[in-house]
């Protein structure tokens, strides 16, 4: 697609990076815009995002770099160097959520804010940023799709982009844009669920765990359209699948809890 935006010398503005940053921004203002309405001061807030993101970019890397770690070079000097010269990108989503979520209710006791409700806050907010990162990853080629001859099928020619170049030229399937459709579904359902838990109508870690189950049973079966190298398969299943399926299992258990307790 277009995975540079415009090039002065040799500084390159990406594609990727400028969808992330909105998704970002995107995501930041939804959480803002509803903290007051939530119960807490856009200052707490303020402060549960900053190290939410920070949290939640230094999972990302990680989980990357331990996916990947044998295919950055032969030897640690050299796999180090190319993690430190990539941090820019490389990024597992799974690493992100999981790191950032323990850094969110890390700082959310520490500084006494109600968690659960602070989280389903968040969880609207999530699924829309990840919108437009799916829309960033397209445009740059990366997490890529497996080859296809339906009319969905979208054909990557930009040697610049991250799609393998045995497959540039080949029809394969736009999962960048699958994904990013459906979290905007999902947004669009947890926008309305936090608006009946701000009226009391569901309890407090509801909406949460609606957005597991719901990311991660879509997660689960796009990870069959993809192309790109998803890790060692365990039971036939990539290690996002195995994520997915544990978390849907907790995120189904918590709502039926909930629901009961209701």
């Amino acid at each position: 697609m277009h995975p540079i935006i415009f090039q002065l010398g040799s500084f390159r503005f990406p594609a990727y990076g400028l969808m992330v940053a909105c998704g970002y921004l995107a995501g930041i203002s939804y959480i803002l815009r509803f903290a007051g309405r939530s119960g807490f001061r856009k200052e707490d807030i303020s402060d549960l995002i900053f190290y939410s993101v920070l949290g939640g970019m230094a999972g990302a890397k990680l989980f990357y770099a331990v996916t990947y770690w044998k295919e950055f070079g032969g030897d640690f000097a050299s796999r180090l160097g190319y993690a430190l010269r990539t941090a820019r990108y490389g990024f597992v989503f799974y690493g992100g959520l999981i790191f950032g979520a323990a850094v969110f209710f890390t700082a959310a006791r520490l500084r006494k804010i109600r968690a659960l409700k602070a989280a389903d806050l968040f969880a609207p907010a999530l699924a829309l940023g990840h919108a437009f990162g799916g829309v960033g990853c397209f445009l740059a080629g990366c997490c890529y799709g497996r080859p296809t001859s339906c009319a969905l099928g979208v054909t990557f020619t930009n040697p610049a982009s991250e799609v393998n170049p045995l497959y540039l030229g080949v029809p394969l399937h736009p999962v960048q844009l699958y994904e990013a459709a459906g979290n905007l579904a999902i947004f669009l359902i947890l926008h309305k669920a936090l608006g009946r838990s701000l009226k009391g109508r569901l309890p407090a870690g509801a909406v949460t765990a609606l957005y597991a189950v719901l990311y991660c049973a879509q997660r689960f079966l796009i990870e069959f359209l993809r192309g790109d190298d998803r890790g060692a398969l365990r039971f036939g299943l990539s290690p996002a699948q195995l994520i997915s399926a544990a978390v849907f299992i907790a995120g189904a258990a918590i709502l039926t809890r909930l629901k009961a307790e209701k």
